[in-house]
């Protein structure tokens, strides 16, 4: 079984890999290193400071990546083990190597993971993958920034890139080993020696003045303070402190999303076809429900009177197609603004800054769009059926407000991080497909038990009869409880991601719904599903707020925190990609506003 949302990421090194599996939602599981056959995090004889002492400096190569049936066998570990969490093999897979890893190496590892089982790989370096980890988790980078990261795993390696518009490019690289064997005699080659003449070369590789860097950081499992403290004298920027640094590589595979061709979008360009259903599905659903609404209602009154009558009509179905509504808005507006928003390109100014956001606004436009159809099916039914608009009004309008609500929620996110959690912000927010069909199903088969339109579901409400013999006495019979279970279901995958737990709540959910069904409790179902609907929206604007706090380290022992993690500035934002490290005036855009000089603010 394939599963196309999940994402597997591996490290490989010299001690063995690591592995994680996230889905596009970016729940992410650290697969167990037992599964994997064993810890696998080299030694790196650190001192006490976090940097290299003498006594490890001559092991400062053991980070050679593992090789032939030994790398097969892990490979085949971490795919047993990613099947598990995944419930199938993983449709995109990312393994990262160390900086050091040169041509030769990758062909054996690609048909290494081929071999296991895996299929074809992405290739990152782990410099690269950092940069991913911290897009991912909120920093700010522009095209063109210079970021130094320094790999800490067994050795030591400083490696510069450079932000381009699809991603980073590395500048220079400088590995630990070489610098140890080309220092003169009589050099004492210790630790913070080598951790200072590695950022210094790697700084003099790429042409980046002491001070100009827009990001330094350090991961691995052997970074610690005192390597921190040397970066900062050698490159003149503090250094960005990451939460669990020995992650940062693994989790940046599985954050900078798929390659090009695995998701449903061609790669051209064009619209794919799961994005094409997630508008057109619940569009088709929402006017079908309209239509079995206006179909099925029964006006009982005089018409064109002073008396008022009254409607007999299924009124959950309106607020099911006002719901699916605002879903098929949502997702036709947004194919839309990312088809023609403006590409990232170096030089755009202000006005990338503002066509970035153009996906915001057609969220915003959604959300306001979703009212005004709700209200004009109020119109519509208050026309047909010659009544007052009120009661219409309540059950078209107010349903999709608090999904409405959690909509503009994430526009507010959109504007304020450039950055998507999954890809893109079409991945992120593609609406579940099953959710919709089983909802859509559900409401219509409940439409039926109440109104009896329309007539195709008449074989299947016999059948259902024919097991169920005390069925028509009621007005809610076994085709509306079957309808039920479904809308239950559909709950279900709205409210939580994993397949088990969605097991687990969506079977009794959905025996509860269609126990507990009656003709008067049909309409508070709708709504339920109304309000799981904004929660999973809401879900989508928290998530890309929230993980951010996974770069921030816990505070040292006297409660101080870095300045580049616990940066407030309001406009930038925390974690802002300009971390502290220089000094008043030393940028030289500090006097004409803005990260590039052009007043236009962050892009």
């Amino acid at each position: 079984m394939l599963m196309e949302a999940a994402c597997l990421g591996i490290e490989v090194h010299g001690g063995g890999v690591r592995a994680v599996v996230s889905w596009s939602d970016a729940t992410v599981v650290v697969l167990p290193l037992d599964a994997l056959g064993g810890a696998g995090w080299a030694d790196a004889g650190l001192g006490a400071a976090g940097v290299m002492s003498d006594a490890g400096r001559d092991e400062v190569r053991r980070d050679v990546p593992l090789a032939g049936p030994e790398l097969v066998e892990r490979f085949r570990r971490v795919r047993r083990a990613a099947v598990g969490v995944a419930g199938g093999v993983p449709a995109s897979v990312t393994v990262v190597v160390s900086p050091g890893q040169g041509p030769r190496q990758l062909p054996m590892l690609r048909h290494a993971a081929s071999v296991a089982g895996l299929g074809v790989v992405d290739v990152l370096s782990v410099p690269v993958a950092v940069g991913w980890h911290l897009l991912a988790g909120g920093v700010w980078l522009a095209v063109g920034a210079s970021v130094l990261v320094l790999t800490m795993d067994g050795g030591c390696a400083a490696t510069v890139l450079r932000r381009t518009a699809e991603g980073f490019e590395v500048v220079a690289s400088v590995d630990a080993g070489t610098v140890a064997a080309e220092l003169a005699d009589g050099v004492a080659a210790s630790g913070d020696v080598l951790v200072r003449e590695v950022a210094r070369r790697a700084m003099v590789g790429a042409q980046v003045p002491s001070g100009m860097f827009d990001l330094v950081c350090a991961v691995g499992p052997d970074v610690g303070a005192g390597v921190g403290r040397q970066l900062a004298q050698v490159c003149g920027v503090e250094p960005m402190l990451v939460a669990e640094p020995e992650l940062a590589p693994v989790l940046g595979a599985v954050q900078r999303g798929p390659a090009a061709g695995w998701r449903g979008r061609p790669a051209g360009g064009g619209v794919g076809w799961r994005d094409m259903a997630g508008v057109v599905l619940p569009a088709l659903a929402s006017l079908g429900l309209f239509a079995q609404f206006v179909a099925g209602g029964q006006r009982y009154g005089p018409r064109e009177k002073l008396e008022s009558g009254f409607l007999l009509a299924p009124w959950g179905v309106l607020a099911f197609a006002a719901v699916f509504g605002l879903v098929a808005l949502a997702g036709g507006l947004l194919l839309a603004a990312d088809r023609y928003r403006l590409a990232d390109e170096p030089g755009a100014g202000g006005l990338r800054w503002v066509r970035g956001r153009l996906e915001a606004v057609a969220l915003v436009g959604a959300a306001a769009g979703a009212a005004v159809l709700a209200a004009v099916y109020a119109l519509m039914a208050a026309s047909f059926f010659d009544l007052d608009i009120g009661g219409l009004l309540r059950w078209s309008v107010l349903p999709v407000l608090p999904a409405a609500v959690a909509l503009a929620a994430v526009a507010v996110v959109m504007w304020r991080q450039a950055v998507p959690p999954a890809g893109s912000w079409v991945d992120w927010l593609r609406f579940p497909l099953f959710a919709v069909v089983t909802a859509g199903v559900g409401a219509a088969l409940i439409g039926w038990d109440e109104t009896g339109v329309p007539s195709l579901v008449q074989p299947l409400a016999w059948q259902l009869y024919q097991w169920m013999p005390g069925g028509p006495l009621t007005v809610i019979g076994p085709v509306g409880r079957l309808g039920g279970g479904l809308v239950g279901v559909a709950v279900a995958l709205l409210v939580v991601r994993r397949p088990l737990l969605r097991l687990v709540l969506g079977l009794p959910l959905a025996v509860l719904v269609a126990v507990v069904l009656s003709w008067r409790v049909t309409g508070t179902v709708a709504v339920g599903f109304a309000f799981a609907v904004a929660v999973w929206w809401a879900v989508r604007a928290v998530v890309p707020v929230l993980r951010p706090l996974l770069l921030r380290p816990a505070p040292a022992a006297d409660g101080r925190v870095a300045p580049a993690v616990a940066g407030d500035d309001p406009q930038r934002g925390p974690y802002a990609g300009s971390p502290a490290g220089f000094p008043a005036g030393a940028r030289p855009d500090a006097d004409r506003g803005g990260w590039d000089g052009d007043g236009a603010g962050p892009r």
